[in-house]
């Protein structure tokens, strides 16, 4: 598990996949899922709707750190 500026990223293994994922959370809620079935170089990233708001406000270099973050623990770093 990662924790960044109100971000959480909780490493999975999914029965849809056949590669660990990265779920991706703020605040509590969930945000989306990073994929790497195609290899973590093809990673896909799907986000979600929020529950409660017309749209997800983050802090862009926050947002950035969270994704480079789950990228590097899903390589292994």
């Amino acid at each position: 598990m990662i924790k960044n500026i109100g971000f959480e990223v909780v490493v999975s293994s999914d029965i849809q996949y056949e590669k660990l994922c990265a779920e991706i959370y703020y605040n509590g809620d969930f945000v989306g899922i990073i994929t790497q079935e195609k290899g973590l170089e093809n990673a896909i990233i799907e986000i979600y709707p929020p529950k409660n708001r017309p749209q997800w406000t983050f802090d862009y270099s926050g947002f950035i750190k969270v994704l480079e973050s789950a990228r590097d623990f899903l390589q292994g770093e």
